[in-house]
């Protein structure tokens, strides 16, 4: 079910600071790390990044301490559950680094192997840092519940369908769906935000 109050929201690549730390750990390599590979990628990917996030505000019913009603239907997942417990809304949230990055990778993987893993891994920390700008955004930068994306814990992925109608994500955020529940352009996430009473 579509909602008719989807914001959309374009956020300056400038905005997203990509942590070194998150970066790190998708590189396999310490935190301190400094190279002209990595700074030449993410210059590279910088260039590539359109950052855009769409949400809309849904109110939350649970039942039994597992079915989570949250606007498209109900939802059986314990874990989502618990995260959703105290709030009676929520939002849905959808983020893109943009299909230039999609691009911009699948050239790499022809003229870099090393580039292409390194702007691959620099392009996920992007994708989650612009999760966690959205976020701050939305709930503050306070103590707030966990942010829940389908495929995370007991919340099955049959429900990224259902998440993307929602936000409209096709127009919002050009966003589409594979058979395997797998979204393009890649570095895209989804996710379920409570609001606490």
């Amino acid at each position: 079910m579509k909602s008719k109050n989807v914001i959309t929201v374009n956020v300056p690549s400038d905005k997203i600071v990509i942590d070194r730390l998150e970066a790190a750990l998708r590189l396999k390599i310490p935190p301190e790390y400094t190279d002209e590979n990595i700074a030449g990628c993410e210059e590279k990917l910088r260039q590539a990044l359109m950052c855009r996030y769409a949400y809309v505000k849904v109110p939350v019913a649970l039942k039994d301490g597992k079915i989570c009603d949250i606007g498209f239907g109900k939802i059986e997942s314990r874990d989502l559950a618990e995260a959703l417990f105290g709030c009676s809304s929520a939002y849905i949230l959808g983020v893109t680094t943009g299909i230039g990055v999609d691009r911009l990778i699948s050239r790499l993987s022809v003229i870099s192997k090393a580039q292409c893993f390194i702007t691959d891994a620099l392009a996920s920390a992007a994708a989650e840092s612009l999760c966690e700008y959205a976020d701050n955004e939305l709930r503050g930068t306070g103590k707030k519940p966990l942010r829940f994306s389908p495929g995370y814990g007991d919340l099955p992925l049959s429900v990224q369908p259902d998440v993307l109608e929602m936000l409209n994500a096709p127009e919002t955020l050009g966003i589409t769906l594979n058979s395997s529940l797998l979204m393009t352009p890649v570095k895209s996430v989804t996710a379920v935000m409570g609001i606490p009473d």
